[in-house]
């Protein structure tokens, strides 16, 4: 994956934006969650941050799917069984 930041749908607390950052980089997450905090508590311009990449990150999931795809092939797309015969299949 490029070197780009991202948010998380799994692990979020409220937007995913520390959950992302903690595993981009490999951090513990609730180190990642006091500190951003902090950072939100004693500045402004940490909150206004926040909100910021709350809005413009996109999610990690949807940059895998995109990457890899959705995976296999749906039930949907299966080929039709011809269930006429209603004797065994050999």
């Amino acid at each position: 994956m490029k070197s780009i930041f991202y948010k998380q749908r799994k692990n979020k607390l409220v937007c995913g934006v520390f959950a992302g950052l903690a595993d981009k980089f490999g951090w513990d997450l609730p180190l990642t969650r006091v500190l951003g905090a902090l950072a939100m508590y004693f500045t402004g311009f940490g909150f206004l941050l926040y909100i910021l990449l709350a809005i413009f990150l996109p999610y990690k999931e949807d940059l895998l799917d995109d990457k890899y795809g959705q995976g296999p092939r749906k039930r949907k797309d299966a080929d039709v069984v011809n269930e006429d015969n209603d004797g065994w299949f050999w």
